[in-house]
């Protein structure tokens, strides 16, 4: 199953932009995460959502539909710039890697916006859209789908940071992973961080759930989209792209990571999928807990 999932991400990674944050794995373990800081009000709305959904692209549970937006993306290319926000480490530029933060009209929904947007974008639109009565059932259901893996998009530092390599898609590994898949930067982020945590969802965000602090609870809550963007982009300023080298896209090439590099990869990867569940649940509570 490992290989697997491994082989799934890096086709996404061929395909269009950014691979998907944090392979399965990743989604699926903030999506549990965050379930256990919802409020009762939010769980039954939640459920009841969950319940009339009868899309089949992947499992009807709360985790399995953490991974629906990667499935989505495939047939639907058009939204695969809103996964990620390419802020470049050189600039800090947020409304460049936000297509200058394109505004919805007044007859536009979010799942229909425009291509060139970026997660940051999405998450507030979508957001807005399942706290809203006024939101079609439809749209309801397509706006809890895409906000709970956009979440955990914006938290995986290679999809807030960007050195003209394509969130790390154009700097290849030497040597690659054992199985060969993680062939780049940007998968090993996705899905070797995430594996080395645990083997599986479950016994991932139990553990690092359990690691999770009031004061922490109270610290993440703080802050706007945007702001946890510029947090996910200071990871990847300061670890992901602490490389003996910086290949891009125009002129690619390969590295290999120090085992300090990979211990200070999977340290942030804990604390990013942490960070993904506490914030996805205080979304989650203020559009379904009122």
């Amino acid at each position: 199953m490992k290989i697997l999932r491994i082989a799934l991400t890096v086709f996404a990674v061929a395909a269009a932009g950014p691979a998907a944050a944090w392979g399965d794995l990743g989604h699926e373990v903030t999506a549990l995460i965050a379930y256990q800081h919802l409020t009762a009000k939010a769980k039954i709305a939640l459920d009841a959502l969950l319940a009339s959904d009868t899309d089949a692209l992947t499992p009807p549970d709360f985790a399995s539909r953490a991974t629906w937006a990667d499935r989505y993306r495939s047939t639907h290319p058009e939204t695969a710039a809103w996964h990620y926000a390419n802020i470049e480490i050189d600039s800090r530029d947020v409304s460049a890697a936000c297509f200058g933060f394109p505004v919805l009209t007044s007859a536009q929904s979010a799942s229909a916006g425009p291509a060139q947007d970026c997660v940051i974008d999405k998450i507030d639109e979508f957001a807005a859209e399942l706290g809203s009565a006024q939101t079609p059932a439809a749209e309801r259901l397509l706006a809890l789908k895409f906000l709970i893996h956009f979440v955990g998009d914006l938290h995986q530092p290679l999809h807030s940071s960007d050195h003209q390599d394509r969130g790390g898609n154009c700097i290849g590994l030497s040597p690659p992973s054992p199985d060969g898949q993680e062939t780049n930067l940007h998968a090993y982020w996705d899905v070797g961080t995430v594996d080395a945590q645990g083997a599986s969802a479950a016994v991932i965000a139990a553990k690092l759930n359990a690691a999770i602090s009031k004061t922490q609870v109270k610290s993440w809550a703080k802050g706007t989209t945007r702001s946890w963007a510029l947090q996910a982009f200071a990871l990847g300023k300061r670890d992901a792209y602490h490389l003996p080298t910086l290949p891009t896209c125009a002129s690619p090439g390969k590295v290999a990571l120090t085992a300090a590099y990979e211990k200070a990869a999977i340290t942030d990867a804990k604390l990013q999928l942490r960070r993904a569940g506490i914030r996805m649940a205080l979304l989650l509570n203020k559009a379904l807990g009122s």
